[in-house]
């Protein structure tokens, strides 16, 4: 039997995460030369290189990409044989959840006071990310789930197993100033508008990028900035338009600094959906509990699409 050990597999794992010894030994709280001992000696056990060490930094050798999913079902296994000491029957164990930025504000909510009421023994670890590099994580074992923005005309990918829990209605939105138009505006028009977006991997930027390309026009991003408060500030002092959802158009300071800009013919949301990982295990019912609540939150009731219309 190989003598590999636990702490060798997360010291493997967390280099390939990290992408470097050096961040793997912040990560583990262990020296470099540590790390790169732990490594050595996985590599003895099992015959293989995982690292070619002529890049700077190492990079991952197709043995190393293949023995990286092993091990994280293997920690996934082990997580899920300590959950089975907790108590006999019950959800136990460390979930690791991913939230679209665009939701994170909404989703971390309710849903979570009543996952954490309904699942005492687990442990929540909760991130933030675009929703392309969440799937990602969900399909390699990074996290357990995730609750993504996608679509409304797509699916999540075949090898991933999801729900979809609700829509999120959006709107484009432009500067009170701006008064050239007081009706809906043909969407050729949006083709000659300048925009205020989130860096490219946001859904809401592909939304408006799919748009464009579909009239055969080019993306014109007037800024590009994190964070929907100095968004909607920019728009509102006329930078450009902006696809925001509705519910952060009511909450902002701007509210009556913007308006929306009705297009002809054009209703925009994106889908929300739960994916889970299929090394979830017996921490299922935790997320299935979660995406139950999180469709409750996003009832037609929750946030009505007119209200933007508002603005």
């Amino acid at each position: 039997m190989l003598g590999i050990k636990l702490s060798e597999i997360e010291t493997f794992l967390a280099v390939a995460e990290a992408g470097s010894i050096n961040g793997a030994a912040r990560r583990m709280h262990l020296t470099q030369p540590a790390v790169t001992r732990q490594i050595q000696r996985l590599e003895a056990e099992l015959g293989l290189i995982l690292l070619d060490r002529r890049s700077k930094p190492p990079t991952l050798t197709a043995a190393g990409r293949d023995a990286m999913e092993h091990c994280r079902r293997v920690l996934s296994a082990v997580e899920d044989l300590k959950a089975m000491g907790m108590a006999e029957g019950a959800t136990a164990g460390r979930l690791r959840l991913g939230f679209a930025h665009g939701v994170v504000d909404l989703a971390v909510t309710r849903p979570i006071d009543e996952l954490r009421a309904a699942f005492p023994l687990v442990a929540l670890q909760i991130g933030s990310g675009w929703t392309g590099e969440l799937i990602d994580q969900v399909r390699d074992g990074r996290l357990d789930a995730a609750v993504v923005l996608i679509d409304p005309n797509e699916h999540p990918p075949q090898d991933i197993e999801g729900v979809r829990v609700g829509s999120e209605p959006v709107g484009i939105v432009g500067s009170a100033r701006d008064e050239t138009s007081s009706g809906p505006i043909a969407p050729e028009e949006l083709a000659r508008a300048s925009w205020v977006l989130n860096p490219e991997g946001c859904g809401y930027h592909m939304v408006v990028q799919r748009l464009l390309d579909r009239m055969g026009a080019r993306l014109e991003v007037a800024a590009e900035v994190l964070g929907p408060d100095i968004q909607l500030s920019l728009i509102a002092r006329g930078v450009g338009f902006g696809l925001v959802p509705a519910r952060r158009v009511m909450q902002s300071a701007q509210a009556g600094e913007l308006r929306r800009i009705e297009v002809r013919g054009l209703d925009l949301s994106l889908a929300v959906w739960v994916l889970r990982s299929s090394l979830a295990g017996r921490l299922t019912p935790a997320i299935d509990h979660l995406a139950g609540s999180l469709a409750t939150l996003w009832a037609p009731a929750s946030t009505p699409a007119a209200a933007v219309a508002a603005v």
